[in-house]
């Protein structure tokens, strides 16, 4: 069962006989077109014409002068120049650190051999690690250097170390590590007889000195004359 109406109406209600609907239809698509313009052509104008030398308006009178703004040239502003120091790096060949970090290395190696510690595990292994970096310093000197050329920070401190910049940093570590591992030593010993013997005698001397700068003596000892 169809829904849709088998035939059409108007709004007001009025039948629309199909048959005529599509015989309508064909009779339009079969016209010839219209001839009938859309709008007034533009009149005929000659390409120079010598009542009007600048042209016409729109609505076909003489311009009197020349209109309309000159098209403006199509110029491109140059680049601006890269101020000094400016812009990206170009990336270049950086020194060859290996021959300077060769050198440091068997400073170190020669420091912890040579250095005077007092307990001997410690002195062993300080003694065994200057073999192992004796032993390895050539690669171990690539290494670095590759790693430099490839790396700005890496590169930085290499260059001090290489380049004797950094000289100062080893004989400065060679003097402050006897402190240092005294120091440790220290604080990790046991409390024996030996280390409390040490304390008083230290406390002893320090008293006494104190005392002879600020010029106090004990009741059994005489003043200076």
């Amino acid at each position: 069962m169809s829904i849709l109406p088998e035939t059409l109406a108007t709004a007001d209600g009025e039948t629309i006989a199909l048959d005529d609907v599509d015989r309508e239809f064909a009779a339009a698509m079969a016209a010839p077109p219209s001839t009938d313009p859309e709008f007034d052509p533009p009149p005929d104008v000659p390409e120079f014409d010598p009542d009007a030398p600048y042209g016409r308006k729109l609505n076909g009178e003489a311009k009197a002068a020349p209109g309309g703004r000159p098209p403006k040239p199509r110029t491109q502003a140059a680049p601006k120049a890269l101020p000094a120091g400016k812009g990206k790096p170009q990336p270049g060949p950086h020194p060859d650190y290996t021959e300077g970090l060769k050198e440091f290395l068997a400073g170190i190696a020669l420091g912890l051999a040579i250095l005077p510690i007092p307990k001997d595990p410690i002195r062993v292994r300080c003694r065994v690690q200057a073999g192992v970096i004796k032993s390895t310093a050539d690669g171990t000197a690539k290494g670095l250097n590759i790693v430099a050329q490839h790396n700005g920070v890496a590169r930085w401190a290499v260059s001090k170390i290489a380049t004797g910049e950094a000289a100062w940093a080893f004989p400065a570590a060679m003097a402050l590590m006897p402190f240092a591992l005294q120091t440790a030593m220290l604080w990790r010993a046991d409390m024996t007889d030996g280390l409390q013997r040490a304390a008083q005698t230290i406390e002893d001397e320090a008293m006494a000195e104190f005392k002879a700068e600020m010029g106090i003596f004990d009741e059994d000892q005489p003043a200076a004359a």
